[in-house]
């Protein structure tokens, strides 16, 4: 199996992920090809303040185990110069680098780029020719160093000259590639429609054209009729954006293609160019005056003055469209995920509910590995991989693969993906640090089936977070001395419990005199240890109807499932008991009040979940009542505080009822 790694500098950016949708194209049908997505951002980012930990990944896929790196290098140029991008990577081992977008000029790299002479020299004729166009500015991003940015510039001069146009310097707008400063400094240059001193402005990007238009826009010059603009990208700001933005297409999609392509061949020895160049292909819309602008149908004016219809090949980022604005099969999903990112649970706990999350999320595989301690990592400072690290956990879904705390031990720096989970599945893979603050404890790897990688990036970040958050849970319960001595204490009582005496024969789970015996001893060992906790008074809902309609055996197999919701709602050691017909309690050392809300939906959607797992012919429903006692409380006895509790649960009994009556 080969093994490729793909860096790119943030997934919510239209370029990047239009390349990715090439490169997964071209490899998903390959069976001996894993390719692993890394977004890293880069060491010293400003975009959120951890998320220079990203960057961790390199050293990860740089490993010995790597067979290829693919740079979208491209990704980059708003943050960081291709040449200072090189001299990062150059210090890193020696492997074959695909760069999409520009060339690093590193040992046995090879690169994509786009030639875009011919379509700067056809905008200029089409602009003069067609539109009469005499006095045109240039809004470039060379101040970033991009080597893109300084190619399509020159690019603009020279076309310039060939149709014998004047070039002013001070028509050269400098926008750093975005929306924001492109029309601030048009704003700043013109601040009036009097002002205004060409008839047309070329753009190194589509953002820094969407930014002139805006402007344009507040102080009455008309696009095309004052002011005609041409971008660059294709991009869906470009299709959005009213009027339509005349643009340059640069045939993202065909890229990735191609860079998987080449990828491919040169990890299986064969040779391939050092450079690859993919025309630009000029799109006359209706900023530029080409198409009407009461036209409302996907059409553009191609390089030979011909209308053309819209299709895949001529705007591969629409292919992409669907998958970054239309999330609505997976937002539900990530609602449970938020909702099992919040709540303090024990890392086996946490396992025990994910591997449902990842099914309704359609991701197959998910490996946890952490290091042997976690690493503190200050902004700036060089990260170094261990050469220890542990599988914690690896679940997959279709092969019914379900490891927790499998204590694998290997090395990252030689191989980051353990061959007794990788080895046999190719495909695409996601990897990302798993980081909180500055600890990094590890990474996690998840297999995705489907190119979604917007959406799969922000499934990854809440994923990271709520493992590390349970990691930290986890390993106070053994450090805490409070908390050992409440764990051990809970422990030997249960030891000593007579069963027959004490546990529910139909849920399993504690009955009525075990509840009251060990819960009051749960609640002094709290006190004890100067710790607060939650008790919670449960019962089902519409037991009678359910016995009615169904019959008593029904009724008692919903009893059962009410314990087993409860049970995994709550963490392994708290306690859980059944206190006659359908009434539960619950107590749970270390669980404040506003934690209340993310239990109920919990159970909420538990409930939902064992429905449809038992195909119940109805959906199971329960209803809480919850107090919360300390050392100083009022009220610290078990039978007042279920009394207290009870009277909650009333009361949300009732609201239930007025809002079904």
């Amino acid at each position: 199996m080969k093994k490729i790694g793909v860096l790119v500098h943030a997934l919510t950016v239209e370029y990047a992920l239009e390349v990715l949708n090439g490169i997964f194209a071209y490899f998903k049908d390959k069976d001996d090809i894993q390719f692993f997505v890394a977004q890293t951002k880069d060491p010293k980012t400003d975009s959120g303040i951890y998320e220079y930990q990203s960057w961790n990944s390199v050293n990860l896929l740089f490993s010995t185990d790597i067979d290829l790196i693919i740079v979208i290098t491209g990704s980059y140029s708003s943050t960081i110069a291709t040449p200072a991008l090189a001299k990062i990577l150059k210090k890193f081992k020696s492997r074959p680098i695909i760069s999409i977008g520009a060339d690093l000029g590193l040992p046995d790299s090879y690169y994509i780029e786009t030639e875009c002479n011919s379509a700067y020299d056809n905008a200029i004729e089409h602009l003069k020719e067609k539109h009469g166009c005499k006095k045109i500015a240039f809004f470039s991003a060379n101040k970033t160093g991009a080597r893109e940015a300084l190619m399509r510039f020159e690019a603009f001069k020279k076309a310039l000259r060939k149709h014998k146009l004047v070039f002013d310097e001070n028509l050269v707008f400098e926008g750093y590639w975005t929306v924001q400063r492109a029309r601030e400094v048009i704003a700043k240059k013109y601040p009036r429609k009097e002002s205004l001193n060409f008839d047309a402005i070329v753009c190194a990007n589509d953002l820094m054209a969407i930014g002139c238009t805006q402007h344009f826009s507040s102080i009455g010059v008309k696009v095309p009729d004052d002011v005609k603009i041409i971008g660059f990208d294709d991009s869906t700001y470009a299709a959005q954006s009213r009027p339509r933005l005349s643009t340059m297409s640069q045939n993202i999609f065909e890229q990735g293609r191609i860079g998987a392509e080449l990828a491919y061949k040169k990890i299986h020895g064969e040779d391939i160019p050092v450079v690859t160049h993919i025309p630009v292909i000029p799109l006359y819309k209706q900023s530029c005056g080409c198409i009407p602008l009461d036209n409302n149908d996907d059409v553009y004016c191609n390089a030979q003055n011909k209308i053309v219809h819209a299709d895949d090949l001529t705007n591969g980022i629409q292919k992409m469209t669907g998958q970054f604005f239309n999330m609505h099969w997976s937002i539900s999903n990530l609602y449970r995920l938020l909702d099992l990112s919040q709540t303090t649970e024990t890392l086996h706990h946490f396992a025990n509910t994910l591997d449902k999350i990842l099914v309704a999320l359609d991701i197959p595989t998910c490996c946890v590995c952490f290091y042997k301690k976690p690493i503190i990592l200050d902004k700036g400072k060089d990260f170094i991989l261990p050469h220890n690290a542990l599988v914690m956990m690896m679940l997959n879904t279709e092969k019914k693969i379900r490891d927790y705390d499998p204590g694998l031990e290997f090395n990252p720096c030689k191989n980051p993906f353990p061959t007794e989970y990788f080895d046999k599945f190719p495909g695409s893979f996601m990897l990302h640090p798993l980081f909180s603050g500055r600890k990094n404890y590890g990474y996690i790897v998840c297999k995705i089936k489907t190119p979604n990688y917007a959406m799969h990036s922000v499934t990854m970040k809440i994923l990271i977070n709520a493992i590390a958050s349970n990691y930290e849970y986890t390993r106070s319960l053994t450090r805490t001395k409070s908390l050992t001595k409440l764990n051990s204490s809970l422990q030997q009582s249960n030891s000593n419990l007579d069963i027959q005496s004490k546990t529910d024969e139909l849920t399993k789970i504690l009955n009525r005199r075990g509840f009251m015996d060990l819960g009051q001893k749960t609640i002094d060992l709290a006190l004890d240890a100067q710790s607060r906790g939650m008790l919670f008074f449960a019962d089902l809902d519409g037991l009678k109807k359910i016995n009615d309609t169904y019959g008593h055996d029904m009724g008692d197999e919903a009893i059962k499932a009410a314990a087993e919701v409860l049970s995994h709602a709550l963490r392994s050691n708290d306690t859980v008991g059944r206190l006659s017909g359908d009434e539960f309690a619950a107590i749970a050392i270390g669980m404040r009040l506003n934690q209340e809300a993310q239990l109920r939906i919990k159970i909420k959607s538990l409930c939902e979940i064992i429905s449809k797992d038992k195909n119940f012919p109805f959906t199971l429903s329960m209803s809480i009542g919850a107090i919360e006692f300390g050392k100083d409380d009022a009220h610290n006895n078990l039978s007042e505080l279920l009394s207290l509790a009870d009277d909650k649960l009333y009361i949300e009994k009732n609201k239930k009822h007025k809002k079904n009556s």
